[in-house]
């Protein structure tokens, strides 16, 4: 779910082929969720082959990360760890609303009612730790290095990215930038439209970049508050005060010197941690990672023909296909070295 701070920060638009050469740290629990909401059939089930298996983040990854290598950004993906106690409350109620939709999806479906059928599938939506398993055996086969957070894949990303180990990171959430990074990239991991949201017609969607010191500097803010406005507005370790949103927040954090005295405006008496929460963001848990944990290989074909074929019966032909692309990628790079000699 993540931080709503998408009003109040600066969004750039690019071009996929301007991420070239670029090491960026994908949030991987974010991207699967992605696939497994957006590559359902047409009951809002997600893919199956006929093992019964289900396949929407395999056909999602293989087919985006053979479009990612093939425009020369070098991945690298971040998993989430275990959650923090104050994210405990906010998964326990994900968990239930996806609980109810489970039970709406059913009932929908034997009402012969697709339309909804489609939405409650979508919410019902979660990534287990097999998903997880086969997630990280497809991304290690296409040779891209896998790391496990302590916590918050984000918070790892945002570190990795701040000590320059990291370009940029890829996340649909903005609170990559609460947690210091410097460079965010949305709408890398989707094709081009996404469902609007509570509607049934999709919207046109480009890729973007978010900086986070041009976004401060725009609106007048430091990083603290940045994240009182966080804290203000609701996040992933604390519910929003009442009534405050994201532009009314803006507001108050411009116009005061603490939190407390914000609260103290707003006459509302906080029932978490605040202060705690604020560390979170600022002082985020991280795991130390190397130079060498972090370096793409040369993808498997072989070990991803087997992988896709065998264990999750894709086409033959459609996988071959595919991968003779990044084949014919892998034999350019070879070669250049040798041409550069000559100039």
């Amino acid at each position: 779910m993540g931080c709503d701070l998408g009003d109040i920060l600066t969004k750039n638009e690019i071009k996929l082929s301007d991420l070239k050469n670029k090491k960026l740290g994908f949030d991987a629990y974010n991207t699967i969720y992605q696939f497994l909401s957006s590559i359902r059939d047409q009951y809002g089930n997600p893919l199956q082959n006929e093992k019964g298996q289900i396949t929407s983040h395999i056909v999602g990854l293989f087919y985006r990360m053979s479009s990612i290598l093939d425009t020369g950004v070098k991945p690298i993906f971040v998993f989430d760890g275990k959650p923090l106690d104050e994210k405990i409350t906010v998964i326990k109620k994900r968990n239930e609303i996806r609980d109810i939709a489970k039970e709406k999806h059913r009932e929908a479906m034997a009402a012969e009612d697709y339309e909804n059928a489609r939405k409650f599938g979508k919410q019902a939506m979660r990534i287990t730790p097999e998903i997880v398993t086969e997630s990280k055996e497809l991304l290690e086969a296409f040779g891209i290095p896998c790391i496990d957070a302590i916590h918050d894949g984000e918070a790892q990303l945002a570190v990795m990215n701040e000590k320059g180990l990291l370009d940029g990171c890829i996340s649909q959430d903005f609170d990559v930038l609460l947690f210091g990074g410097k460079n965010l990239y949305r709408n890398i991991t989707i094709s081009g439209k996404k469902k609007a949201n509570g509607k049934s017609y999709s919207v046109t969607v480009s890729p973007e970049h978010l900086n986070l010191r041009e976004s401060l500097e725009k609106q007048g803010l430091t990083r603290e508050k940045l994240i009182w406005i966080a804290i203000l507005i609701g996040n992933d370790f604390n519910e929003k005060a009442p009534k405050v949103g994201p532009k009314t927040a803006l507001k108050l954090v411009l116009k005061h010197s603490s939190l407390e005295d914000i609260y103290k405006e707003l006459e509302y008496s906080p029932n978490y941690d605040y202060k705690k929460v604020y560390e979170i963001f600022e002082k985020p848990d991280y795991k130390a990672v190397k130079e060498k944990d972090i370096q793409n290989t040369e993808p498997d074909l072989e070990k991803l023909t087997n992988l896709l074929v065998d264990k999750y019966s894709f086409s033959k032909e459609r996988v071959e296909s595919t991968l003779n692309k990044l084949k014919q990628k892998e034999k350019e790079e070879k070669a250049q070295p040798k041409l550069n000699r000559w100039f």
